[in-house]
């Protein structure tokens, strides 16, 4: 038999297992688990200065910081939207005070003209409001028709609109928030204003319709 030693050529010989000792890598942990040798922190370097978590704003700050995420609409664009809601405004006054057309009209007819007003009274004030100006509800005298009380809203409505035209036209860098609201009553009211000549243009069956589903 022969005293040489046998060979594996197959077999890498193994090597020996660290020391124990803080440079010893955790039992199954990988790069990210083994420890790091102490080491001072660099020189000028203090303890963290990481303040505390600050304490939730309120909701008045994030309606805010909510407004001044939104896209502002360019000035003549507004402005463009102020005339279209406002010259609507006027045909719809324009064919209340047309007998061929307010002869057709039955009482669900004036209610639905009284509900609409009373929608759109908060926008008009909004748009008073954040414009520098005032919107006054005009108030029903006794004995006064439904469609000359409409037609007086109009009117106050009207010159609302022409405030906002002199506030955008006059006014070089209005406050952010105030021009966000400001649009954004514009918006509705001018979806309400459509809806506004809808109720005058609609037959009795349609204006039952509306305030079923538009008005409440």
């Amino acid at each position: 038999m022969s005293n040489n030693p046998i060979s594996n050529p197959g077999v890498s010989p193994t090597q020996p297992s660290p020391p124990y000792g803080p440079s010893r890598p955790s039992i199954g942990a990988g790069e990210e688990g083994q420890e790091k040798p102490f080491s001072l922190a660099p020189q000028g370097e203090g303890p963290s200065t990481e303040q505390p978590e600050k304490s939730r704003p309120s909701p008045m700050e994030i309606a805010g910081d909510t407004a001044q995420r939104q896209t502002a609409m360019p000035s003549e664009e507004l402005t463009d939207q102020i005339n279209k809601l406002k010259n609507n405004l006027g045909n719809i006054q324009n064919k209340l005070q047309d007998a061929n057309v307010t002869n057709k009209f039955s009482d669900d007819h004036h209610t639905a003209l009284q509900r609409i007003t009373q929608k759109m009274n908060p926008d008009m004030q909004s748009i008073a409001k954040n414009s520098k100006g005032e919107f006054k509800t005009p108030e029903k005298t006794p004995g006064e028709g439904m469609l000359s009380y409409v037609s007086q809203w109009i009117g106050g409505a009207q010159d609302t609109l022409g405030g906002a035209l002199d506030y955008l036209k006059t006014t070089q860098k209005p406050d952010i928030t105030s021009y966000l609201k400001l649009q954004y009553s514009i918006q509705r009211a001018t979806q309400r204003g459509e809806l506004f000549a809808s109720i005058v243009g609609s037959s009795v069956s349609g204006v039952k319709t509306i305030m079923s589903t538009q008005l409440g």
